[in-house]
């Protein structure tokens, strides 16, 4: 062993996940099983985290007995339940779930250890709970829908389960009380008939544990969680613990004795006495999540890039760092700073010697100033802003730095005497939004670009630093942006959307939504200076264009030598009036670079959400060819005189190519020594010191995105000391999303789930594979229960098992995957692993008789879909069987693109029933709904009929039947939105549960250093009283139906049949109107005179 390696030492550590049996406790500390004595004192590892695995919570439990222990991992790649001797050996895998989640409950002494899993019957979006016997690994599912905790009574005969709640949303909040939550039911066992809901319906009521004749739970009926104690039918409720500072988060039970969490520290309650009595750990540990590492590929956490503007390198900002580098060879540079430290927006100076960009070394990001060669510590040019730094721009003067915050505002700083100026706040004009920032070559204007008045349009303005002057160049009839000098100080170029070219023509036609007007985007210029001929313009009799040759020009420069010659001044009066378009097709364009002879522009014209090619668009009056010069650009950036690209083209997840390239018509077919080579680049990493710089970003991300500028009265600063305590105790990353979750949870809102950065190119879910089917397990292979049914009319959507020329039915058996038997196989997943995508050999079994067949399986999402979709086509049968083909269905899995594409797939598909029933049930949200309700609002009220023919109404293809809505508790985010709507718009009749009360939208753009995301809910909505919406209650339905578990387990749908009676009855008080035009008038001749 090297010096350098760390000494295991004790320390306190952040202990999660306790389980208790007996006078043992078995603790989660770096994802790793622990196990200390009830009274404390030094602790034992029991399991060890596999080097460079990407590893998952183990929850931990020990078996009753006190000699086994049972505990989550991902060692095969899914998420399944393995057991082990408590004095140790090799873990033995115990469940073949084949899921990405799973979550370990208890270790019951009778029923053996109970898990949450995805449910296999019922709605696709909830979990069932299963025993299995640790010994034989027989399995019994409690047959309860959407349950994901349980625990069962001594004498087994009750089973105690929870229902929704935060753990199902993965949302952090104090005080919930929206439609989600956590419920608490009673189920007898013996006689099996439906479940009974017991306790308060206005607190959440988690982690049921028997007690003799009591209950004892977790409730936050006074704000904040704490041990309760319930009579067994769940009355008579007495609080046990009365803590104020933090919240009790998890507890296990054994005996009298129950312990618990509290913040990061284990606590035994004793339930015979009353007493709390903090358990003292010792955790000597070599604390190998928290050591220095060096990252691979760090271009994959890109955050911002500049150019320098002699082009001869590039700043890179990535993974909090900033890296200088230039093409190969170069040296490459990175800035010497603390581990602690989040680096933004980093740009070089027009001389090449420093890097400007934003630091939160003080607490607060501040402008600084370092060294491009990666020398001394650096200076700080502003004062530390309460706020998050959004654009920065520098002048290629080297005088200023322009940037703009959160808050709207735009500064403009003087890079040599550090004096601020505001120069324009975007809050006096109604929002805070700038788009970009960009200067003239001279550095002499700045032109910016911002939503401005009441419609919100894009518009630019131009400001002169010397005179303070800002004049606005655009009006808001049209989106103007991404400005662009000329390097000559003669034309300002733009991309505005201006063109709107009808595509489809007329209302006509089948799923016709709207008009459509792709490709809008033209490239503009506006003349500075009076009598400037446009470049484009071609040349006529009267006024001959200029026929000087390129090498005529360029020897006029050579001429000129290294003399610079002052830009022309703009002409101010009637600027906005001497616009011009370039005579290039309208596209969907964005970004866009000026050079002396071209312009540059990435066109996404059929790349979906992908890269688009950089268009090059020569300059001139006669052939204006525009040529591709580089294909798949994510970004690209120029210097300010026109003669250097740095393009960006990433692929995927992966590091981009980075490339500085001459700007002319194409790129370099030979791009030796243009390539800056950062694929060998590793950045040192002290994770410690990075969760300490994120703890405090994820605070200052919420200080600065969060809705409510006064944060609801919290004491934000309080909150942070409060929790700060904990940073240094953090064993691994995972921690750090526990810690933050507490922390957001204290400021009450949704939309506050934590996501964990991708650490691995390949996360251990992306081994499994499916088969798109239920199977059952038997003795001599794998049986075909049910293939899972898509869309009959779109075959590339079907299960691998229900793929066109695939022989496979349900009943058959599976004997063989790629010539290994499957009988004695635990899990069909172990041979399917890593197969998605790949052509895979069965061997089926019917009637005794076998036969082979390729398939070609599907990761683990696509099997998710493909079970959702099975569940929607099921509901679809359901309800065209009830009610004789007369009522139609479709349903929403979220409000998002591809939502969008099945709702026109499903409604149009149902536009002639007599009645509609849209099911946004777990419903996830998105942003769609108004381009949802906007067609179920349209209403026909004329029609064409000629000759008999079919009637033709107007408005074209819009529903002219009955409507009914139905959400329930797992209803999210815009599916509420669009729940609302339907309520205040009249549209329809909401049926089924009050819906989560996740009303507060986001942009999801506080990203953390290593890109994992604290999410905090930004946007509020109101109704046109302005009264507040949705959040943290949900909608009400018009008429409550509720799903209970064990009917909906056996595959009842109460809230369907209950909507499908509805409709019903509506439609016979309210018939669809026979359209059927009445007789001609016959025109009478007049009588003879």
């Amino acid at each position: 062993m090297g010096l350098g390696l760390g000494i295991a030492q004790a320390e306190p550590g952040y202990l999660r996940e306790p389980s208790i049996s007996g006078q043992t406790v078995l603790f989660n500390a770096e994802q790793s099983v622990w196990s200390v004595p009830l009274a404390g004192g030094q602790a034992q590892r029991l399991t060890t985290v596999p080097q460079g695995a990407n590893a998952i919570d183990p929850h931990p439990l020990i078996s009753p007995d006190g000699t086994q222990i049972a505990f989550a991992a991902n060692f095969d790649g899914p998420t399944e339940i393995y057991v082990m001797p408590r004095s140790g050996g090799t873990p033995r895998r115990l469940t073949f779930e084949n899921v990405a989640r799973l979550k370990i409950i208890g270790w019951d002494a009778h029923a053996g250890i109970l898990y949450a899993a995805p449910a296999a019957t019922g709605p696709y979006y909830t979990q069932t709970v299963t025993a299995i016997d640790p010994k034989t690994s027989a399995k019994h599912v409690f047959p309860l829908s959407g349950v994901n905790d349980a625990a069962l009574s001594p004498d087994g005969r009750w089973l105690y389960a929870v229902r929704f709640g935060l753990a199902t949303t993965g949302d952090h909040m104090r005080a919930y009380r929206g439609g989600a939550l956590s419920q608490l039911w009673r189920f007898d066992l013996q006689n099996g008939k439906e479940a009974e809901r017991i306790g308060t319906h206005d607190a959440n009521l988690i982690r049921p544990m028997p007690w003799r004749d009591r209950l004892i739970v977790i409730s936050d009926e006074n704000g904040r969680y704490n041990l309760w104690s319930l009579a067994t039918d769940g009355s008579d409720a007495k609080q046990l613990t009365h803590f104020t500072d933090y919240s009790v988060l998890e507890a296990s039970i054994s005996g009298d004795h129950i312990v618990m969490r509290k913040g990061a520290d284990l606590f035994d309650f004793n339930l015979a006495s009353g007493a709390t009595t903090p358990i003292k750990v010792d955790l000597t540990s070599d604390n190998l999540p928290r050591s220095p590492y060096w990252l691979e590929k760090p271009t994959r956490f890109l955050t911002a890039s500049a150019i320098s503007p002699k082009g001869e390198t590039a700043a890179f900002t990535m993974r909090g760092h900033v890296v200088v580098a230039g093409a190969s060879p170069r040296r490459v540079v990175v800035l010497a700073t603390p581990d602690n430290v989040r680096l933004r927006l980093a740009q070089i100076t027009p001389d090449g010697k420093s890097v400007i960009a934003f630091s939160d070394v003080n607490g607060d990001s501040a402008l600084w100033r370092f060294a491009a060669d990666g020398s001394g510590k650096g200076e700080a040019i502003t004062q530390p802003s309460p706020t998050e730094p959004v654009i920065l721009s520098l002048s290629p003067d080297g005088k200023y730095a322009a940037h703009t915050d959160l808050l709207g505002r735009l500064w403009l700083t003087d890079l040599s005497t550090k004096a601020d100026k505001l120069v324009d706040n975007a809050m006096q004009d109604g929002t805070n939004v700038f788009d970009s920032l960009s200067w003239s070559s001279d550095g002499h204007v700045l032109a910016f670009v911002r939503t401005r008045g009441a419609n919100l349009r894009r518009q630019i303005a131009l400001y002169v630093p010397a005179t303070g002057q800002t004049n606005w160049v655009t009006d808001g009839r049209y989106e103007s942006y991404t400005p662009s000098f000329s390097p000559d100080g003669k034309w300002l170029w733009f991309l505005s959307d201006r063109t709107f070219s009808l595509s489809n023509g007329s209302p006509w036609g089948d799923r016709n939504i709207g008009p459509a007007f792709p490709k809008r985007t033209g490239i503009y210029a506006l003349a500075l200076q009076t009598g400037e001929r446009f470049p484009f313009q071609p040349a006529t009799e009267l006024d001959p264009a200029d026929k000087k040759p390129d090498a005529d020009k360029k020897d006029d420069k050579k001429k000129d030598g290294d003399k610079k010659k002052a830009l022309p001044a703009i002409e101010w009066a009637g600027l906005a009036t001497r616009l011009y378009q370039a005579p290039v097709p309208a596209g969907d364009y964005s970004g866009l670079g000026v050079s002396d002879e071209y312009l540059f522009t990435i066109d996404s014209s059929g790349s979906g959400d992908g890269p688009g090619d950089l268009k090059s668009i020569h300059i001139d009056n006669n052939e204006h060819k525009i040529e591709t010069y580089a294909a798949k650009i994510s970004d690209f950036d120029i210097t300010p005189d026109g003669k250097t690209l740095l393009t960006l083209s990433r692929k995927g997840k992966n590091a981009p190519d980075l490339l500085l390239t001459p700007a002319g018509e194409k790129q370099p077919k030979e791009l030796t020594g243009k390539k800056i080579e950062l694929d060998h680049l590793r950045l040192r990493i002290d994770p410690g010191q990075e969760w300490s710089d994120e703890f405090v970003d994820a605070w200052r991300l919420h200080r600065d995105h969060y809705y409510d500028r006064d944060l609801q009265g919290v004491d934000w600063k309080a909150v942070r000391a409060h929790f700060a305590p904990f940073v240094d105790r953090l064993g691994d990353r995972a921690d750090l999303d526990d810690l933050l979750g507490q922390m957001v949870a204290e400021i009450g809102a949704m939309h506050s789930q934590l996501h964990a950065p991708t650490t691995v190119d390949q996360p251990a879910s992306s081994l499994i594979a499916g088969l798109g089917a239920h199977l059952t397990h038997e003795d001599n292979g794998f049986r075909i229960d049910h293939i899972y049914q898509g869309d009959r009319d779109l075959p590339d959507q079907q299960s691998p098992l229900a793929a066109p020329g695939v022989d496979a039915r349900d009943g058959d058996l599976i004997v063989a995957v790629n010539g290994q038997p499957t009988a004695g196989q635990p899990d069909l997943g172990s041979l399917l692993a890593d197969q998605a995508g790949k052509q895979v050999l069965l061997t089926l079994s019917r009637a005794g008789k076998e036969h082979k067949v390729i398939v070609t399986p599907v990761p683990y999402m696509k099997e998710r879909d493909l079970r959702a979709r099975d569940w929607e086509v099921g509901r679809a049968d359901v309800v065209d069987r009830a009610s004789h083909g007369r009522i139609g269905y479709l349903h929403l899995q979220s409000m998002v693109g591809d939502d969008m594409e099945a709702f026109a797939r499903e409604f149009y598909a149902n536009i002639d029933k007599d009645g509609l029933i849209v099911d946004v049930r777990g419903n996830t949200g998105g942003n769609i709904d108004s381009w949802v309700l906007t067609q179920l609002m349209r209403r026909p009220w004329m029609f064409w009929g000629r000759y008999g023919n079919a009637p033709s109404v107007d408005m074209q293809q819009s529903f002219q039947g009955r409507l009914i809505v139905l959400s329930d508790e797992m209803t999210y985010s815009d599916g509420e939105t669009f729940s609302q709507g339907i309520k205040s718009l009249h549209i329809a009749p909401l049926l089924g549960e009050r819906t989560a009360g996740a009303g507060v939208w986001l942009s999801d753009g506080d990203r953390l250093i290593d890109n994992g995301n604290a999410r905090t809910a930004e946007n509020p909505y109101f109704d046109l009283n302005g009264h507040w919406l949705v959040e943290n209650k949900g909608v009400s339905p018009d008429i409550e139906v509720e799903n209970m578990p064990v009917a909906t387990f056996n595959g009842q749908d109460q809230q369907l049949d209950a909507a499908i009676a509805w409709l019903r009855k509506d439609m016979a008080d309210h018939p669809r109107p026979v359209l059927k035009p009445e007789a001609f008038p016959v025109q009478q001749p007049a009588a003879p005179r």
